[in-house]
């Protein structure tokens, strides 16, 4: 019934949205990662649970049965969210009824049932939608004046006229979709006419895309004009530089990495307080980290107005350590190789142990009970360093690490530490492009020796912990008026 196809047209992440927070079942709603198939349909595995949406198909015989679903009748083709994971069932949190065939269940017509206690059955709720979308988009590169307050990240929220809407992290404004002039707006959360900014969406399904041109009210002309620095990207704020031995040279490119703004169609980040700079190169289709990238000019006074407007006269080429974009979007991915500065050889060279990454800086493992075995994973982990082609984490003062098993793609928590082997105390599943060990798609399986294996605790969770201060972009690094 299951297989591990990967066919590029099914997204790879969802989100389902719309659920109150508070009614039942609002859990449902969050990221879902693509693994394997049902039925010959996509599979989606929620992040750090066993919950899936999976295809159910049931062959009625005669007269269909009653079942406990008493508002919406079960449909023979259905997905359905289910949170015992991968069954031969049609008991389910929710379910929405697929009379078309469709492939992924991210499709503004289907409509979602959510069990309640109260009814006593399955009843739609038209504002749960499943949709394939990025989490967060940014604005970056609004002049410092009136609007720039719309310079900043959004976050998913609900979804408008079948395409997704986003609310600025300070919660008053809105970027969503306005079907009747095909376009994406800026405006007031709440606000029904009017806006602040809008671009044509053309053919692009959510606003994160750079090729959008915005056009801002312009107060003091009564009129929408083009800002060619204004810009909406789907990009992390923080990258962080791992792997880089202390003793080596230019050590000095670990730490983190906040958003600054475009260069050359792509992000650019700084490192707070240094003068290092992470940019894309389209001459050389590289990623390139240049420690002395924020020189010129001033560092006061022109530093931004640079970065946005993409004036290379004063950097050229000239890096500390480089990757091979090979088509990426950002920089913070495991899997780019970086070549760094060597003086004594007077070349870049290949050191395996670095990588740009958007994992967090710190975990927290919790949930195991503290009666059963290997309860010692739970505690505070940091980011301790790279190994096998992905950062791992310590706990402090002990040899207990959270750490990335190629093979079966998976992160591991092994008492013993950084070992080449699958052994461990509990290990959860993941993509193969998985950043850290709080982005996985089963549950935790956790060493029970009294059966010899290791069983699923879906009370175990791993979550990015502490105040990562670099995380939190400063509004004048947003803006390009600074002169």
């Amino acid at each position: 019934m299951m297989n591990g196809s990967q066919d590029p047209g099914l997204p790879d992440v969802l989100h389902i949205v719309g659920r109150s927070h508070g009614r039942e079942n609002s859990d449902i709603c969050g990221k879902y990662l693509r693994g394997g198939t049902v039925y010959g349909r996509a599979v989606y595995r929620q992040r750090g649970s066993t919950t899936v949406i999976r295809y159910w198909r049931r062959a009625f015989t005669g007269s269909p049965c009653l079942t406990r679903e008493l508002v919406c009748r079960p449909p023979q083709r259905r997905w359905v969210i289910d949170r015992e994971g991968l069954r031969e069932s049609d008991v389910c949190a929710a379910f929405a009824a697929d009379s078309r065939d469709l492939p992924h269940p991210a499709h503004p017509e289907l409509i979602w049932c959510v069990w309640e206690s109260r009814m006593q059955g399955h009843v739609a709720d038209t504002e749960v939608i499943a949709v394939s979308a990025p989490r967060t988009v940014t604005i970056v590169g609004r002049a410092a004046g009136a609007t720039d307050v719309i310079n900043g990240r959004y976050d998913l929220a609900s979804v408008c006229h079948g395409r997704p809407a986003y609310v600025h992290s300070r919660g008053d404004l809105c970027i969503r979709y306005l079907k009747e002039e095909h376009r994406w707006i800026i405006a007031c959360l709440g606000q029904d006419n009017g806006c602040v900014a809008f671009a044509e969406a053309g053919h692009f399904q959510h606003p994160g895309h750079i090729e959008l041109e915005w056009m801002l009210w312009e107060a003091g002309r009564g009129m929408f004009c083009a800002d060619p620095g204004m810009r909406a990207l789907v990009a992390p704020t923080v990258v962080r530089m791992a792997g880089r031995r202390a003793e080596a040279e230019n050590a000095r490119i670990n730490g983190s990495y906040t958003l600054a703004g475009i260069m050359e169609g792509r992000p650019a980040y700084v490192q707070p307080g240094t003068h290092h700079l992470i940019r894309y190169s389209s001459r050389t289709d590289r990623w390139l980290l240049d420690t002395d990238g924020l020189v010129e000019p001033s560092l006061a006074s022109r530093l931004y107005y640079w970065i946005f407007r993409g004036d290379l006269n004063a950097a050229g080429e000239r890096c500390a350590a480089f990757s091979e974009a090979s088509g990426s979007e950002h920089p913070g991915s495991s899997d780019l190789d970086w070549f760094v500065w060597e003086s004594r050889r007077g070349n870049f060279l290949l050191d395996q142990g670095v990588c740009c990454t958007t994992a967090p800086p710190s975990l927290q493992v919790s949930g195991r009970a503290g009666w059963r075995e290997n309860e010692f994973i739970n505690g505070e982990y940091a980011l301790a360093g790279t190994y096998l082609g992905r950062v791992y984490y310590q706990k402090p003062g002990t040899h207990i690490v959270i750490r990335f098993w190629p093979p079966r793609s998976c992160w591991l928590i092994d008492g013993l530490g950084l070992q080449p082997s699958d052994a461990c105390s509990a290990f959860a599943d993941c993509l193969a492009d998985s950043e850290s060990p709080a982005d996985v798609c089963s549950s935790w399986l956790v060493y029970e020796a009294t059966r010899g294996s290791h069983l699923a605790d879906p009370c175990v969770a791993v979550s990015p912990s502490g105040d990562d201060g670099s995380a939190q972009m400063d509004e004048q690094m947003l803006c390009s008026s600074m002169c």
